[in-house]
This record gives C-alpha cells, structure tokens and sequence, in this order.
C-alpha cells in the first residue's frame, strides 16, 4: 500500500490531509500528517516499521503510554485503524500512527538549561512508572547488552585478521576491550522500564526551546539499570557536536546539570543508583564504540552520511574513535 491507502485504514475522509516525509530517522519511514476538519486541525505520525520490530510492540507501546497518560504525563498515543487494530499491515511491511506532539526537537543540546529540563523530564518519566509492572511483548535482540557485543567484537577481529580492516581497527578494538575488562561493576542494581533511546532528539521542547515537555520514539521500551538508562543519555548529550564531531570531548556543564535536573524528580532513586550513573556512562561509551567497530568491519547496519563520509568503513571507524575518546576524557574525570 502507498502512504495514501494506508491513511484511508484509519480515516474515512483523506481528502483534507497534508502529508510531509520526516527525513530525521535512521530505520524507519517516517511521515507527518495534517488533517483539517472543519475549524479544527488534527495532527499525527505515521510510520512504515523495518522487519527488525515485530506488531506487538504496538502492545507494549499502548499500555505505557496509557500509564503515562493516567499520571498526568503528556505522551504520544496509539491512534486505531477504523476496525480498532494497533497496526496496518501490507503485503510488505506494517504501518503504526500516533499522536503528533507540537514543539521542537534538537539533534544536540546547546544549553545548560536544555540539559537540565531533559534530565527533570527523564525523571518525571521514570517516577511515573516507579508503580508500573508489565511483560514486555516485544524486546530487541541483546539490545544493551554490552557482554554480548564485546564477545561480538572479539570474533569479528579474529575473522577479519587478514584484511586491511584488521591493521586500520585493531589498536581501537583492543583499547576497546582492555577498558571493558577493567572496567569496576557495579552489582545488584535494580531494574526499571527504561527508555533506553534517549538521544535528546527524542525529547520534545516547547516553543521556547528551553522547557523539555515529552519523550517520543517507543521502540526500544525495556527493562534494565538506571545505570544504562542514564548513561546512555548523558552519553549522548555530553558528547560536544555530536557522533561525527572531528574531535570528541566531555561537556561536564551539561552533564551536572543534567544529572542535578534528574536527581531533582527521579524520587525512587536509591544511593547506589545514583552512584553508578559514571558507571553506565562509561559501560555505554564502550558499548557503542565496540558497535561501531563492529559495524566499521561489517558495514551492514547503520546508514551512510554521504553528506559526511564516502563509505560506511570510514563513517563508523570515526564514530567508533570518537565513542573512545569521550569515554577516555570522562574516565579522566569520574
């Protein structure tokens, strides 16, 4: 089906409908949707989903964000097809709508009260679900799991020991994997639901662009540490200029603020949790640089910049050095 016949399974009337393609997403097709109804303007997205997400997420998806929603949190929803489905399916793929959120989004923070709010917001997120139990229908495949892409890496270095890759990538895998190994654990740390997608690209920020107001992008919905959870965040947030920067460096400003923020609102936080945050803050540094080199050796998963780089080698090579980098100049600090 084309993006017309799919919008015809939730809408009887598509005759008012503005569509706009949303360039910002790496894996899935995204679409913007304006429909007027009289004085009314009704807003949505609507997405064509990869075969890496099976339909009953949409599950997973709809029963968080109604929780969220009956705390009082503003949250996108789960918008039904005309016969009540969650999904649309086609002879190729499945399609998901949801509410649209008005406001902006960033693909870095560039202040300290922007790192704030998005550490407050996280907060109120997970406070919200503090009371929340729920069997999670869908789950990405070792998603997170730092173990399994570290023994991942040290296959592929072996398989690859002949190849011009190997003498380019092995002193950074090696880096790598000696960091990981000497890395202090932090034991016995509860789980949560967690995000643990949270680029600050998936935050909403009102018109200001100061006030972080919502979490969007529902895929990755899990269990796992706080650790994770905001050490992945603060990874990404504090890593100046983003993954591709020519040279990675630690903005401490963002990172106390956002944490201050955080800590402000994330009331179920225990002593221990908030003490392996640099922890999860190191352990996902490495994690993504090991994914990186992976996929450097690979050149199988993520998408080509060509606006920044000619081939895949080289795009994650540079997002692998850079991951390392900033995991160095944070080790220096905490």
């Amino acid at each position: 089906m084309d993006v017309e016949e799919v919008i015809s399974k939730y809408f009887s009337e598509t005759k008012d409908i503005s569509i706009k393609r949303i360039n910002n997403g790496s894996i899935n097709t995204t679409y913007y949707l304006k429909i007027i109804k009289d004085s009314s303007i009704e807003e949505y997205i609507l997405q064509e989903m990869k075969d890496m997400f099976d339909v009953s997420m949409m599950e997973d998806i709809e029963a968080v964000t109604n929780h969220l929603s009956s705390k009082g949190i503003l949250t996108q929803k789960v918008i039904k097809s005309k016969e009540g489905g969650l999904f649309v399916r086609d002879s190729k793929s499945w399609w998901r709508m949801l509410s649209y959120i008005k406001g902006q989004t960033f693909s870095e923070i560039t202040t300290i009260n922007q790192a704030k709010e998005a550490g407050k917001l996280i907060g109120t997120f997970h406070n919200a679900l503090s009371d929340f139990n729920y069997n999670f229908k869908f789950k990405l495949e070792n998603f997170h799991n730092t173990l399994f892409f570290m023994n991942k890496l040290e296959k592929v270095l072996e398989k690859n020991i002949d190849t011009d890759k190997y003498k380019e990538l092995k002193t950074l895998a090696d880096s790598i994997l000696n960091s990981y190994k000497n890395l202090n654990v932090i034991p016995n740390l509860p789980n949560h639901i967690i995000h643990a997608d949270l680029k600050i690209s998936n935050i909403v920020f009102d018109d200001t662009k100061e006030k972080a107001i919502a979490l969007i992008d529902w895929d990755t919905l899990m269990y796992s540490t706080i650790a994770v959870e905001l050490g992945d965040a603060l990874r990404s947030w504090c890593l100046i200029g983003g993954e591709d920067v020519s040279e990675a460096h630690f903005n401490n400003d963002f990172y106390v603020n956002a944490l201050d923020g955080y800590i402000s609102t994330a009331k179920f936080l225990t002593s221990q949790e908030k003490d392996s945050i640099p922890y999860g803050v190191k352990l996902m540094a490495l994690e993504l640089s090991a994914r990186f080199t992976i996929d450097a050796f690979e050149e199988c998963y993520f998408n080509l910049d060509s606006s920044k780089y000619t081939n895949l080698f080289e795009q994650q090579k540079k997002r692998a050095q850079n991951q390392y980098d900033f995991y160095k100049e944070f080790a220096t600090i905490y």
